[in-house]
């Protein structure tokens, strides 16, 4: 019997918590899937541990790319691979609870949606020990995504494969914000059927103290290049959700505003970031600018007062 739904895990060096991971579809209540893990030539321990765990259970497919090709090129690889006839994404250092995949199931499997999102809880060393939990209800979504405000992460969807097939998977040039990109994708679809199920968590994200981001200049230069991508692909859309991109832009502004603040980056390192991003190619009126230059100012300078950058975001929207 062919699996009804596929997991895919792009893996690279997670040596310390695939197995966790794997574990977590393991011993779901649900039988019929199958695990592609798809390693981007790690360089840790991480296939010896998918190795040894893939010989007691034959629904786990391994595969190591022949050079280091990203996320998203192993994430598209393995929906190429996939049998089941839907599909769930989940990142290597991530867990399903245990009735995830039984229920996801039950609000798709017979139904006409292109996809079903669920409610996830982030977590730092173990499950519970955070009360951040993201519950997809925007009324929105697109407006939400396009504002930065995301409405859900990678693994909170399940979806059908055939969809996500005539979608083009996930866009390989970016280096982050390749699920908003893909979820932005799906909701412009004519006639795109989903459904957003504000239940108890079924899945739980990662916070990974032990990963440091050892350049912060660099991580802010790829988000910003990802930032201006994703307004770039979504420049074309009416006026309406046209003029919610600015949101992206803000929110990408105030965290590299952040990383000055805290001595990550240098002075000289955020006029690069502040001039690539505002300067170069996502193209700003006057007004808006001097909105950023305001906002700069107040979060560098002033003591900070609740609801101050969500009123400059709506200014930029205005503007």
């Amino acid at each position: 019997m062919n699996p009804i739904i596929s997991i895919i895990v792009p893996s690279y060096n997670k040596e310390l918590y695939i197995s966790e991971t794997i574990y977590s579809v393991i011993n779901q209540t649900y039988a019929h899937w199958e695990l592609l893990i798809i390693d981007d030539v790690s360089t840790d321990g991480t296939n010896d541990v998918v190795n040894t765990i893939k010989q007691t259970d034959s629904r786990i497919i391994f595969h190591v790319n022949d050079v280091n090709s990203g996320a998203n090129f192993s994430r598209n690889y393995g929906l190429k691979k996939a049998k089941g006839k839907f599909i769930v994404f989940l990142d290597a250092d991530d867990i399903l609870g245990q009735t995830c995949l039984e229920e996801r199931l039950k609000h798709i499997e017979n139904t006409h949606l292109d996809f079903a999102v669920f409610t996830m809880q982030v977590f730092l060393k173990s499950i519970g020990d955070s009360a951040s939990i993201w519950k997809p209800n925007a009324k929105n979504p697109l407006q939400e995504f396009l504002k930065h405000h995301l409405s859900w992460q990678t693994m909170q969807p399940i979806w059908r494969k055939e969809f996500l097939i005539n979608l083009g998977g996930f866009n390989e040039n970016f280096s982050r914000m390749q699920d908003v990109e893909l979820h932005t994708r799906a909701l412009l679809v004519k006639d795109v059927l989903f459904k957003q199920v504000g239940n108890v968590p079924d899945c739980y994200y990662r916070i990974d103290e032990n990963r440091i981001e050892l350049n912060a200049y660099e991580f802010m230069n790829r988000w910003i290049d990802s930032a201006l991508m994703y307004a770039k692909c979504f420049e074309s859309l009416d006026l309406k959700h046209r003029k919610y991109l600015i949101g992206t832009i803000y929110e990408v502004f105030l965290q590299a505003i952040y990383r000055l603040k805290i001595s990550s980056i240098t002075s000289k390192e955020f006029d690069e970031l502040e001039n690539k991003l505002l300067h170069t190619q996502f193209h700003l009126s006057k007004w808006k600018l001097v909105l950023f230059s305001a906002s700069k100012f107040y979060n560098l300078k002033l003591p900070r007062i609740p609801g101050i950058n969500k009123v400059m975001k709506q200014l930029l929207y205005l503007s």
